[in-house]
């Protein structure tokens, strides 16, 4: 099975208007707080069926120079979907699912797969409980130092792809009184690998490929931010059981305070206790204090910005968010500093109010058990006009493994798209990606001579071009166009042609 870009999702749940989630387009991507509709309430359903003629150059993915002989290939793919959306004053929810076939000239490519997104909530008891659920059955890259899901397409080097499967549930328990907001939610969520091409000898297998168990737990009691003073005391857990590798445990207790300087400017603090996961990343516990503090900055509804830093069992910390959205542009800015595992990232660990969708190509890691600090900056600015939006997303993304092994990892990177009306039934839409990717450059000694392998360094770039004509208001027709080339520790390229059609009924 391979995933094609989910980005249309994001709008889809705002509005319950069509998802189009298979068709890859880019429009979603320009979705702003600032123009977002209102949900349309009741029951929206709707079939679709699309098809693609293709035409692709090493499809295989052989690297330059090498003995491997490029395969250049033609196929036909036929993908009939549902997308069905309730949304209620107590519920909300969509399911979107496409069942994808492709035929090419080289039939050891044929395939048969599926792509399976569900989100949703349901208010049980109004100001004091709701479920939450969301499940995702999708292909994902195995090892992304070999290939990623380029143009969020899934056709290139199919070989290194698995179908996975995840799962979570989410009841909260909440209660708004006079002074005093508190919270209680626990996270259940289950990730299976399902058709995994390796060996389970292999010694990667157990790293690319484990099955989990991922739950959290969080209370919180916060008092309300209409006066000068507010604070907030927490507990959280995490726990996760992986069927081969060991598990991993993480606990944090603390108290969050909060001074109001002026009307927009605020002194923040917290303190607690917290495990160490340089002692141990399996016994949890309270055996680390950590301290933050900074400042926010809050001048009208549409600004924030707040800065921390402080220390933690990691050596210092550092966090960071402003946005800023106008009528014509959005400015988000954020850095974190965390602990986790794969598996809890891509599982469990999403906003409740955006779709648990993973973006095709963006998954630095593959190790799936190994527990890190997770160090991400990201920057983005969505700027629309009268027929053109454009978005630009600057990353640096680190992995610091808390074993020997895995060795770190470091992305950076970034991300352009621009949506073009030419007219009330034409549209472009382009997007370009380059990624600058290493690992274990900086690591400690790696134990092993045969694990050599996972230190690379490799540079991606890919870009993709489509213009897209709505024949009818339930029939588009679109020609994609799109290259990519990798270099580094790996070096190949590779092109498609594809011609598109979708119906919806």
């Amino acid at each position: 099975m391979k995933r094609l870009c989910a980005c249309a999702a994001g709008i889809v749940f705002a509005t319950g208007a069509s998802a189009q989630v298979y068709h890859s387009e880019l429009r979603s991507q320009f979705e702003r707080d600032a123009t977002r509709a209102e949900p349309t309430l009741g029951w929206f359903v709707q079939p679709r069926i699309e098809s693609a003629l293709y035409f692709v150059g090493n499809i295989n993915l052989a690297e330059d120079g090498s003995s491997e002989e490029e395969i250049d290939v033609a196929g036909l793919e036929a993908a009939p979907g549902l997308y069905a959306a309730y949304n209620s004053s107590r519920a909300r929810g969509f399911l979107d699912y496409s069942l994808i076939g492709r035929a090419w000239e080289d039939s050891d490519y044929n395939e048969v797969s599926h792509r399976l997104t569900t989100s949703g909530d349901y208010l049980a008891v109004p100001d004091l409980f709701r479920v939450g659920a969301q499940a995702t059955y999708s292909d994902g890259v195995v090892d992304p130092t070999r290939s990623y899901n380029y143009g969020g397409m899934g056709v290139f080097d199919p070989t290194n792809s698995n179908e996975r499967l995840t799962a979570s549930v989410s009841p909260q328990l909440f209660h708004e009184f006079r002074d005093f907001r508190f919270d209680a939610s626990y996270t259940y969520g289950r990730v299976w690998y399902l058709d995994s091409e390796l060996e389970p000898s292999s010694p990667i297998f157990s790293l690319y490929q484990d099955d989990s168990v991922d739950q959290s737990a969080l209370v919180s009691l916060a008092t309300n931010r209409d006066s000068d003073w507010n604070g907030r005391v927490y507990y959280e857990w995490q726990y996760s059981d992986f069927t081969t590798t060991v598990d991993y445990k993480y606990e944090r207790a603390g108290v969050e305070l909060g001074r109001r300087l002026t009307r927009t400017l605020s002194a923040v603090a917290d303190y607690g206790l917290e495990s160490d996961l340089d002692e141990s990343t399996t016994e949890g516990g309270l055996d680390s204090s950590f301290w933050h503090a900074g400042l926010e900055w809050r001048p009208d509804e549409r600004t924030n910005v707040e800065a921390r830093y402080g220390q933690r069992f990691f050596g210092d910390s550092w966090s960071f968010n402003a946005s800023r959205d106008t009528g014509w542009v959005t400015i988000l800015l954020s850095y974190i500093e965390d602990p986790t595992v794969e598996t809890r990232r891509v599982g469990i660990n999403f906003d409740p109010d955006e779709i648990p969708l993973p973006v095709p190509g963006g998954d630095l890691s593959g190790f799936t058990s190994a527990p890190y600090v997770r160090k991400d900056a990201t920057a983005t600015i969505i700027a629309e006009g009268a027929k053109t939006r454009l978005r630009l997303t600057a990353y640096d993304r680190r992995r610091d493994y808390i074993r020997a092994f895995p060795p770190d990892e470091h992305r950076q990177g970034a991300t352009f798209a621009v949506v073009r009306d030419f007219g009330a039934y034409l549209y472009g839409e382009v997007e370009t990606r380059y990624d600058d990717v290493e690992a274990g450059r900086r690591n400690r000694t790696i134990p092993d001579p045969e694990l050599q392998a996972f230190i690379y360094r490799y540079y991606d770039w890919d870009i993709l071009g489509r213009v897209t004509w709505q024949a009818f208001v339930n029939f588009d027709c679109s020609a994609e166009v799109g290259y990519l080339q990798r270099s580094g520790s790996a070096n190949y390229s590779g092109e498609w042609v594809a011609l598109r059609l979708r119906y919806t009924f």
